[in-house]
This record gives structure tokens, sequence and C-alpha cells, in this order.
């Protein structure tokens, strides 16, 4: 059974590296996209935590697995802070939820057909 970033990197002909960069930006709360890149210039790291969901959600076969990622994502002490709590400047886990319905079985149904847009 493929993975969420198999099935992602497949439907929009990217790498894995791709599928991070893109799912990163696709799932960023609107809000935060203007500050991001100013974030990362002066703190890289400022994002591993939402890196790490995503890297770890793209193992997924099916969404209740994603589900599992999410719970941890947000039990992580390293998510505390107002920044990332109250501001929401971090990747959303509905974005990311319902990015991966898209390409995963929901308890074992088979998935939707992709969609795939332009400007990846």
């Amino acid at each position: 059974m493929k993975t969420f970033e198999e099935k992602y990197c497949e439907a929009h002909r990217c790498t894995a590296q791709e599928f991070r960069r893109s799912v990163f930006w696709k799932c960023l709360h609107r809000h935060a996209v203007p500050v991001a890149p100013f974030i990362l210039l002066f703190n890289p790291s400022y994002f591993d935590l939402d890196r790490i969901l995503i890297s770890e959600s793209g193992r997924a076969v099916k969404t209740s697995q994603v589900w599992e990622e999410v719970r941890e994502y947000f039990i992580n002490p390293k998510h505390a802070g107002w920044v990332r709590r109250r501001a929401n400047i971090r990747v959303s886990a509905r974005r990311l939820l319902e990015l991966a319905r898209s390409y995963l079985p929901i308890s074992g149904e088979p998935p939707p057909t992709p969609y795939s847009s332009s400007g990846d």
C-alpha cells in the first residue's frame, strides 16, 4: 500500500523533499504565510516540529495514522508557547488532515481520486 507521500508525489510529479515543502506551505495557517519567511530567516529551526509532523504524516497509509501524528504534535512540549498555540504561527492540523484525506483511505475505504492543482 502506498503512503501519503508516495501518492502525493505521484500525483504532483515531485520528490519527497518537494512534498514536504509543498505540504508545509499548503497547510500553513494563511495569516502565518507572510511572516513565515522572516521566521525562517531569523530562526530556521522554529518550524522543525511542523516539518516532523509533515514527514511522519507522509509515511501514513491511512488517515487514522495521520490523526495519531497530529495528536502527538499537539502534546509535544515544544508545541507550547503563545506564538504557536494562540497566534497559530504553525501548520494547520485541519488542513493537513483534509489534504491527507484526499489521498488516503479512511478505515479501509478506497481513497478518492487525488486532486491536482497547478502552482505547487
